[in-house]
């Protein structure tokens, strides 16, 4: 089953972030919207390209020439330039995406239960213990617990902490990013992406002058946050036809060059 409530959820997010430069991310979002896709392309052509939300952060004069093509997934126009996009995300715990459907799952569910509550609206950041297995047992008493928290402001068994910050247009829930110093990303994760791409390089090259390759660490996923990328060093030694590859994450809109 395909949840969009996440996906609109992931745009409320970048809007927040973006600030004033939204405006072209709400066009394109829309305009995948009316292009008549089958459900499950239209999921899939909405999430690549709230991936790229720090890439239009760094580059704000980028334009989108084609929004529902393949190989690559968007063409681009930047400062005149005709520019294939083809964008991945980087997932570096495999084992943790199954729980994090049931808990967007959760999620969307007290935020539906919540969504007439205005002196709640606001973007909620928990801390909860996902890891204990009590946690996926019992569905109805998390999100009667989550429910009491927020509307309480008080910790509850499975809530340990909230943190709130304002928004006008309903209320939104995330985990809580937690630092870990040996959540590592290892560069092989990011090589193994990037040796795939290169084996399909042929279907992209053919569309525009240049081709960029975007990975994408999606830092409001639990599945694809990292605290550091260990050795790094080995992304400098990269080969491909790719005329850039970019790694992004968009928790802080770090991007960096590994080409």
């Amino acid at each position: 089953m395909i949840f969009c409530e996440d996906l609109l959820k992931n745009l409320e997010i970048c809007v927040v972030s973006k600030g004033g430069q939204s405006d072209n991310l709400i066009k394109w979002y829309d305009s995948i919207g009316n292009a008549n896709l089958h459900e499950r392309e239209e999921y899939q052509k909405k999430t690549e390209l709230l991936l790229l939300n720090t890439l239009f952060q760094h580059y704000p004069e980028m334009e989108i020439e084609n929004l529902t093509g393949e190989s690559p997934d968007f063409i681009i126009n930047y400062k005149g330039k005709r520019i294939g996009v083809e964008v991945s995300e980087i997932i570096n715990h495999f084992e943790l995406k199954k729980k994090e459907s049931y808990i967007n799952h959760i999620f969307r569910t007290v935020e539906n239960l919540l969504s007439e509550y205005k002196s709640l609206y606001g973007i909620y950041h928990l801390s909860i213990d996902y890891f204990q297995d009590e946690f996926y047992l019992q569905p109805e008493q998390l999100i009667q617990q989550i429910s009491s928290a927020l509307t309480n402001n008080k910790k509850t068994k499975f809530v340990k902490h909230i943190r709130r910050t304002p928004h006008r247009k309903g209320v939104l829930l995330f985990l809580e990013y937690q630092l870990s110093l040996f959540d590592e990303l290892h560069s092989d994760k990011i090589l193994e992406v990037i040796e795939k791409k290169n084996t399909k390089y042929h279907l992209y090259n053919n569309k525009a002058k240049e081709c960029w390759l975007v990975l994408v660490s999606n830092m409001h996923n639990i599945a694809s946050r990292y605290s550091y990328i260990h050795q790094k060093e080995e992304l400098k030694k990269v080969k491909s036809p790719f005329t850039k590859i970019l790694h992004l994450e968009n928790l802080y809109s770090q991007m960096m060059v590994i080409k």
